[in-house]
């Protein structure tokens, strides 16, 4: 008797013996059929490596770190690794060359349970091809100069708020990325009672822990999908997540050139900002040097902070934000693609429908590209040879915005609003840990990080000591104009 017939056997001797309910029969009889089309359909199959799943359930992937996760799977079986999902295909990619290759010609990322009209999410048709070109036309680098005064004024307000209330950084920076983003697209700015901040930060985080491949039983098991609205409750879920993000988006709403605006909310930099005082507290001697190079551009009594014009005076900040977005990038995991056909790759199959996971966290920490990985060095990104600044150089030399069609379109307006925010914060303050019970300073780890698919720092106590007499009043008054 063959695998097959014996499991069939057997799993027909064990509904008739358990007596299971009739929507359990249904079920399990679903997962069951589709576990078998998919063995006798792989069979003959030469597939990447990877570890032996258990039937039914696949692979065992975390929810947490899982980039260290695929990480430790690539360095037993290969840069090139296959997951299964109760049946469901997985690819991990952990070498750059790999990623560069697939992602140029696999372009289909979808998962069952997610809201479909974000941008990140949608198939690649033509509902896709315009929100990208809409996105495009106001996002390129030409057209994100033209915001910069916006983030300017923006890093002024981050400046007076954390001098006002020092102790609140976290929710400071939070604010400053946020409120940019929502001038930049709605042109209004955030109700003072912080519950515009809330709602959104709501929505960003639940959005981060629903673009995980297996956070829902349905991305797990796609079968699930065919089922009706009774018995998927994820529907209602995904549905009301909607409707509750459509209402304070339309609050907000002031159509653009067609792009989809709620998908440019969700481009959030508050998290590379944080990195880079994790950074400045575990390594203080580069935050010297980057201030030291401010104070030679702007002079030690500058009662204004850096401005865009400043740029390309200032490479060692500049390199300094660049290393923040390679050392600790904020998604580590680039968005999840999914082959629209089957293909063939070094001599692996990649069946149609395959979910293909490039790890950025790996290639920005392999030694072979950057020695010292784990050592936060900005002088590795320091021009050479006369190289000359441009804004656009802050996206260059690192992977942190994702890779092909599916690169993030909001690139260079958040790696501009992360570099306007941490030299503010470079001019205006230094950067202190604070004293624990022993009278030792208390460092951040770098290692920790929040929950979710996105990897933002852990918690962590910092001091903002004003560095300058800064005029308080003038700030404000500039902020306000």
């Amino acid at each position: 008797m063959s695998t097959v017939t014996s499991f069939i056997v057997n799993w027909t001797q064990l509904i008739k013996a358990s007596k299971p309910d009739r929507l359990a029969i249904i079920l399990l009889s679903l997962i069951a059929a589709h576990y078998i089309a998919l063995y006798l359909r792989q069979k003959a199959r030469r597939y990447a490596p990877g570890p032996t799943p258990w039937p039914i359930i696949g692979n065992y992937i975390p929810t947490e770190k899982s980039w260290l996760f695929f990480h430790d799977v690539c360095k037993t079986y290969g840069p090139i690794v296959r997951l299964s999902l109760a049946g469901s295909e997985m690819l991990i990619l952990d070498e750059l060359e790999d990623i560069e290759e697939l992602c140029a010609r696999i372009i289909h990322y979808s998962f069952s349970f997610a809201n479909a009209q974000r941008l990140v999410l949608l198939p690649y048709r033509p509902l896709l091809k315009k929100q990208q070109a809409a996105a495009f036309q106001v996002l390129n680098a030409r057209a994100v100069d033209g915001y910069e005064g916006i983030q300017e004024r923006s890093s002024i307000k981050l400046t007076t708020d954390i001098l006002k209330q020092p102790t609140k950084a976290y929710i400071s920076i939070k604010w400053y990325t946020a409120e940019t983003l929502q001038t930049l697209v709605y042109a209004k700015r955030f109700s003072e009672d912080g519950n515009d901040l809330r709602t959104l930060l709501h929505i960003l985080k639940t959005f981060a822990q629903d673009m995980h491949p297996t956070r829902h039983l349905v991305d797990v098991y796609p079968i699930l999908d065919k089922l009706p609205d009774a018995l998927a409750p994820w529907r209602g879920e995904a549905k009301e997540k909607h409707e509750n993000e459509f209402t304070f988006y339309s609050r907000l709403l002031r159509e653009k050139n067609g792009l989809d605006e709620t998908s440019m909310a969700y481009q959030n930099t508050a998290g590379s900002i944080l990195w880079a005082l994790v950074a400045m507290l575990n390594y203080p001697e580069t935050m010297k040097k980057a201030q030291a190079e401010i104070d030679h551009v702007l002079g030690r009594d500058s009662n204004m902070p850096p401005s865009f014009r400043h740029f390309q005076d200032l490479p060692y900040c500049t390199a300094f934000v660049k290393e923040v977005l390679r050392w600790s990038p904020v998604a580590p995991i680039s968005a999840p693609h999914q082959s629209l056909q089957d293909d063939v790759y070094k001599g692996y199959f990649i069946p149609a429908g395959t979910t293909v996971i490039p790890n950025i966290w790996a290639i920005h920490h392999n030694e072979k590209r950057y020695p010292d990985p784990f050592k936060f060095k900005p002088e590795r990104y320091m021009p050479k040879n006369g190289e000359k600044l441009t804004t656009e150089s802050l996206n260059e030399g690192h992977c942190g915005f994702g890779f092909g069609r599916r690169v993030c379109p909001g690139q260079y307006l958040a790696s501009k609003s992360v570099w306007m925010g941490v030299v503010s914060l470079l001019w205006g303050f230094d950067i202190l840990p604070p004293t624990g019970a022993s009278g030792k300073p208390v460092l951040p780890d770098p290692s920790a990080v929040r929950s979710g698919l996105t990897a933002e720092p852990g918690t962590f106590d910092v001091v903002m000591k004003p560095r300058r007499i800064i005029d308080v009043d003038a700030l404000t008054q500039a902020w306000a104009n």
